[in-house]
């Protein structure tokens, strides 16, 4: 019985870990996937990320600049992000069509 127990409690607190976790924003360029510490950008089919927009992740009065993020073609990442609300700024493109974005997001 007690371990049925510490299995039930190790299954509960597993679940709400990753149920507050990880939240994901979602629009017709591109998904944002955000936890712990991490925002991370990834293009859909036909986008890549803009490597020369001064991408910014910004919460409160700490602002992160392009030089935290890793930027590939389709992936834009930053690790070291606060917790809490911040607004996330990037660009994406297809072709000769570039779109800025501003995103609302929560570190937790």
């Amino acid at each position: 019985m007690r371990i049925l127990n510490r299995i039930s409690t190790l299954a509960l607190l597993t679940v709400a870990a990753l149920t507050t976790t990880v939240a994901a924003y979602a629009d017709e360029t591109h998904d944002i996937a955000v936890a712990p510490k991490t925002v991370s950008v990834s293009v859909k089919s036909g986008w890549h990320v803009n490597k020369d927009y001064p991408w910014k992740l910004v919460s409160g009065d700490k602002k992160l600049d392009k030089t935290h993020f890793v930027l590939t073609e389709t992936t834009a990442a930053i690790s070291d992000a606060p917790p809490g609300p911040a607004k996330l700024k990037g660009a994406v493109c297809s072709g000769d069509q570039c779109r800025t974005f501003e995103e609302d997001v929560v570190v937790p």
